[in-house]
Order: C-alpha cells, then structure tokens, then sequence
C-alpha cells in the first residue's frame, strides 16, 4: 500500500505547487474513517482509496481529484456526514465524493426507478464535472484487480456485467483506453472463462511458431522510416483476448481468420511525419485495400487521433500498424485525463475543457428533455454505446453521430430548434427522405419550416438520445397543452348547447378528482370524463336544450396529436367534416359520408376548416387508379401527379391482370381543389383508365 509520503512525492513530481497538507490531510482522514473495516481479500480496507488515489496520482491529475479518490467511499461506508466532510474539505470535494457516491449505487441490472435516478444524478454531476467519472472509472479498475477475492460467482457475474456494459464503454467515451482494455479483458474473463482460456491458448500457439515476430516487423519498420530521415520509435503489441473475440463475433470468423492480432505503433514528432511515415510504410509494404482509417483529420468523439493501416507484413501476414505523435499516443491512453496541465497549483485545462467535453453536453441536453429517470437511463446508454459516422454541413463544419443515426438526428445534432421544424433534408445534393440512414463523408442540408412539428414516428427510427429525448418531450408537451384546449372547447360546446353562458366559476373539477382546471380539460379532451357528465355538472341534471355548439376548429390543432384524420376516408381540406371523440385518443375526424361512422355508438363532435388558413398544412388522400399493363405507364403516373404539384407517399397493386394493373396511390394535397387538379392531370393520361377518390 502506498504511503502518504510517497503518494505526495507522486504528486509532486508533476505539480511542484500541489497542496500538500490537503493530501496529508485526506489520507490521515480516511484512513480513520475506514478504522478496521476489511475487504473481501482480508486487507485492510483502507488499501483501496489508497490504491485509487495512486492511480490517479500515475494519471497526473489534479489535488481535489486524488483527495476525492482517497475520500470515494466515506460517504457511503463510513459515518462521515455530508456536512463534515464539506466543513473540512471544502464545496469543490464534497461535490465530486458525491458524484462517485451516486454512481456507485446504481445497479445497472435493475430497472426500479430509484436506481435510474441515481443515475440521472450521476450525469448531472458528471456533466458539470467530467472528474466525477474519472475517479470512478479508476475507483473500477482497482475493484476488478481484486474481483477473484469475491466468493460469490453470481456477484462476479454481476459486477462483470456491469463494467463490460457500462464501465468500459464510458472509459472509451472520454478515450481512456488503458482503463478500458483492461478492465474489459478481467469482466470477459469472468463472463466467458472458457473462451477467454480457449483464445488465450490460440494466442500461445500462435506466439511460439515464431518467437521473432514482433522483432523482426519492428526491425523493419524501423529501418524503412530511418532510411527516410524519420526519427520514431515502433513497438508492438497484442490485442486484448475480449477485443480479439469481439473481432470474431462482429466478422463472425475463427482466430485463425484474424490478420492483426499485433497492433505495431510508429509514434513520431509531429503531424507532418505521421503523413510522411504512413508514405514510407505504404511506398515498402503492399497495402490492405480499406483497411485506412484518418483519425488525425476526423479524430473520434472520444479526440482519439491517429492513422490506422494494415499492410502485409515481412512475414506475408496482415499487420495492423498505428502512426501518432507523442501527444496523441498519450490521449490515446489517458484520453480526458491527459488534457489536465499545471501552472501555479492550479488546474489548467490544456485544448479542450475536460470540464465540457462534447458527448458530456449532449447528456445535459437528455436530462432536460428526458422525462423519467428511466427515459434518461435509456437514452443516455444511447450515447455511450455507439460508435461513429462523420457528416458534415454545407458550410464544412463536422458533425459526429452514432452510426446508424439519421437525417433527423443530424437535425437535432445542430440545434433542437432545426430538428423540431425539419421539413426535408439534402444529402449531398439530393432530396432524401427523413428516414435516411447517413454514411462516412455525408454532406448533409437540413430543410426548415416554421409550420413542422415532431411527430411521434421519429422516434421509432432515430438512434440518438439527444433527438429521442426532445421528440419525446415536444411530443408531451404539444400533447398536454392541445389535450387541454380540446377539452376547454368541447366544455365551452357544452356550455353553449345547455344555453348557459360559459363560466370557470360553475365548473366543480374536484368533483372529477382533477386537481386544477387544467386537469380537468385534459381529462375531457382525452375522454377520461364524458360529455354527458360535464353536461350534468353544469345544468344540475337538467336535460340540455337544443344543439347551438360551435364546431371545433382543426386548424387549431397539430394532427396526429389531439386530432387525428381517420385513415378510412382521409378526410382533406374542403370535405364535410365530423368529429368522433375516442377516450385516450382525441377527436378522430372523418368525412360525413365515411362509412364507418355508422359502426358503433359514437360521440359526435361537430368540427370545420379554418377557411381563412394560410398554413402550409397538407393532406393525404387515396385515390384507385387503374392503368393498362405497360411498361411505361408507372412512370406516366408518377409525373402527371408530380406535375399537377402533388407527391406520391404510398403505392400498392391492389391487383394484376395481363391488361390491367389495380392501384391505391396515397397523394399529398393541399386540399380539394389541389386534389381535382392532380386527378384532372391523371385521366388525360392515355394509359389511365379511371381515376376515383377512396
């Protein structure tokens, strides 16, 4: 176990200023507090935060940030108080003690509520504190050093699980991957024994049919980048057994299939002999074709930077080789905690504020828009997990998404307010639809409008927590406050078919166990609390007199939300119109001539177009459009509506014959007139035999 002396000499040695008593000070503390408290090994508890606190001391991090390490548990496993600890240690502290202490209760096994917001507060305190999850991230480390010390199977299990599922992909998101390697390779062990021992003797095998491997490969590499005037240094080594067996399920072949098992690294002086040595290796050794990555150009979210290539080695096998500077290689390892640097005892964030990293804002987004602690838990896995798709804007500017993400996503990735008005969206120069799947090098237009809402099936195909998070959130909100203005219309209807002039004051909403008056036109728009009994509230069960209701405008709703168009008629502007109040649902307006109104009892709700909008609202109608059996004819179609100025959403062949061909064509129109015209541009098409409206 490390001493107090020696911990402050490690400090020291990279922060001459270091306050030295705080240290002194912490360590005394915790020592004490933990008294003669044991681990599972039967060492003296106390050796772990000391250990911690090493760790960080070898990562170079900053005085609150090892105290913390030292003082991780005391809150949590001692009877220090919250209050004694910020008396003596201070706010700053105090502040990342709790942070660690709220990560550490959560278990990622569960669902219950409570354990989701204890992770809501970790990302709120890492989010404003990215030290907050290096110390965990290390406080892990150590626990997986000493996880054989656990009796319990399951619990190993478990804890494995949950580093190799959370722990590991965090480390990765700020880029500290000599944390990550290894506490992956100990939670495969334990999750996997027999494959980690069965790719561990491959590796044996495979190490002695030639000892002089590596060497030689450095060898050569060296002597091919000294000819050309470049001083580095190459070295070598072995891929994880975890990062090796993830190779094989995601290629799905054997060991033997795997070509780079050896990653060789050329690190170098400067940007420049980066390029220069990837010309001398590629000029030597005959190249892999796409196996070149730049992550000097487009570095990864985590500010991974480096050149990756595979070439065939002297021993005509695949190598993997990596080209970085000296600045990169120690990113690469240490990744958010190699940006710390020291001037005067103080913490100096050296490029990018460790304090703000990128993937930490858009966590500050999720816990704004997320609605309950398990939608943030959700989400926030979202952007931990994936790995990356680089697009960019027209003006050039970069835009780094999870793979698999979309137009949409990329939306919101610029700002909530593009994503929440996308009406349409450019990739590289072509109109594609919102659902597009974007790929590597992208450029990406997003079309706006102030009309365009969210609607709820984005949520279906977007992969990013961020753009899940504020569809999720616009979607509740429209739907609260439209829910609301429904149910204050349909009352106000009530109030006019009963002849009594509309007053609050006569509405009893206790009576329907609302507690505010909101509640209460919720409750109506969604149906929860019928007409009938809102009718007897305001008459004292008087029968209402003869219907004077005013028609509830559609133009004063978004549809889809409180309003939905039935999709048996596809009512447009223009069509007489009727509404059915469906509980849960809201009004469904249908055409009065819609043959499913006379299925059932329903509640009638009397609806009109706002014939005075000037929205830029558009409207789905199915047409049956019959068409002789040519080639051609499709596409005679297509441009007779794209022509009258309509678009085609959806088509079905209804029915095939040898001379004819059945089909059901959904156009967006704006209304009936736009309609007509797209039908008038269809019948004097000479391959169409008739046009009718459904």
């Amino acid at each position: 176990m490390i001493t107090s002396a020696e911990l402050i000499n490690l400090v020291k040695a990279y922060d001459p200023e270091a306050n030295v008593d705080m240290l002194r000070k912490a360590y005394i503390f915790a020592m004490e507090a933990h008294g003669n408290q044991k681990r599972a090994s039967g060492s003296p508890y106390f050796y772990h935060p000391a250990e911690v606190a090493r760790l960080l001391a070898d990562l170079r991090l900053d005085v609150p940030s090892i105290v913390t390490g030292l003082l991780h548990d005391v809150l949590e496993d001692t009877c220090v108080t919250f209050e004694e600890l910020e008396e003596i240690f201070g706010s700053e502290v105090t502040f990342l003690v709790e942070g660690v202490t709220k990560l550490s209760k959560v278990n990622y096994s569960s669902s219950k509520a409570h354990q989701a917001e204890n992770f809501r507060k970790f990302l709120l305190a890492t989010s404003q504190d990215i030290r907050v999850l290096i110390v965990k991230l290390v406080d892990r480390l150590h626990n997986m050093r000493t996880i054989n010390y656990i009796a319990s199977i399951e619990k190993r299990k478990r804890i494995a699980l949950e580093t190799i599922e959370i722990y590991a992909p965090l480390a990765e998101r700020i880029g500290m991957s000599v944390i990550k390697d290894e506490i992956e390779d100990i939670a495969f062990y334990h999750l996997h024994p027999n494959e980690y021992r069965a790719i561990s003797v491959k590796l044996e095998q495979i190490r002695s049919k030639d000892d002089n491997f590596v060497q030689n490969t450095i060898t050569d590499l060296t002597r091919v980048l000294k000819e050309a005037n470049i001083d580095a240094t190459v070295s070598g080594r072995e891929k994880k057994a975890y990062s090796i067996w993830k190779k094989m399920q995601r290629r799905n072949v054997s060991l033997e299939q795997i070509n780079d098992i050896i990653a060789f690294r050329v690190i170098v002086k400067t940007v420049e002999q980066c390029y220069l040595s990837l010309g001398v290796i590629h000029t030597h050794f005959q190249i892999m074709p796409g196996r070149f990555k730049d992550y000097i150009s487009i570095p990864k979210l985590n500010n991974y930077r480096s050149l990756h290539t595979t070439v065939i080695g002297p021993l005509k096998q695949g190598i993997e080789i990596q080209i970085r500077t000296e600045e990169m290689h120690r990113i690469a390892d240490e990744g958010i905690a190699a940006h710390w640097s020291y001037k005067d005892g103080n913490v100096i964030p050296s490029g990018d504020d460790p304090k703000k990293y990128n993937w930490v804002k858009s966590l500050l987004t999720i816990l704004q828009n997320s609605g309950t602690p398990e939608e943030i838990m959700d989400h926030s896995k979202l952007e931990m997990f994936d790995n990356e798709v680089f697009c960019f804007t027209p003006a050039g500017d970069l835009i780094t998404l999870p793979r698999g993400a979309t137009v949409v996503d990329f939306a919101y990735e610029i700002h909530t307010s593009i994503g929440n008005t996308c009406i349409g969206v450019r990739v590289n120069g072509k109109m594609v639809p919102l659902k597009t799947v974007l790929r590597n090098g992208d450029q990406v237009d997003i079309i706006t409008s102030p009309y365009q809402h969210p609607e709820s099936s984005w949520e279906r195909f977007v992969v990013t927590g961020k753009a899940k998070s504020c569809i999720r959130k616009f979607i509740k909100s429209q739907e609260k406050a439209e829910f609301m203005n429904l149910g204050l219309q349909l009352v106000q209807n009530v109030f006019s078919s009963s002849q009594i002039a509309f007053s609050e004051q006569l509405i009893d909403y206790k009576s329907f166990s609302c507690s505010t008056i909101g509640r209460f036109y919720y409750n109506v728009g969604r149906g929860i609390i019928s007409l009938n009994n809102v009718r007897t509230m305001i008459s004292n069960g008087e029968s209402s007199k003869s219907l004077t209701e005013e028609a509830i405008c559609l133009m004063d709703f978004s549809p889809g939300i409180a309003v939905h168009f039935a999709e048996c008629c596809h009512p447009i502007l223009g069509d007489k119109i009727i509404g059915v109040l469906v509980p849960q649902k809201g009004v469904v307006v249908h055409i009065t001539s819609c043959d499913h109104l006379k299925k059932g009892k329903n509640i009638f709700v009397r609806t009109k177009w706002n014939k005075d909008d000037e929205s830029e609202s558009t409207f789905i109608a199915r047409l049956r459009i019959v068409i002789i059996n040519k080639t051609e004819s499709f596409a005679i179609i297509t441009n007779a509506i794209s022509s009258s100025g309509a678009s085609i959403t959806n088509i079905k062949v209804e029915h095939r014959s040898v001379d004819f061909f059945d089909l059901l064509v959904d156009v967006r129109v704006n209304d009936m007139i736009h309609l007509g015209e797209a039908q008038a541009a269809l019948r004097t098409c000479a391959n169409v035999r008739s046009v009718r409206r459904l």
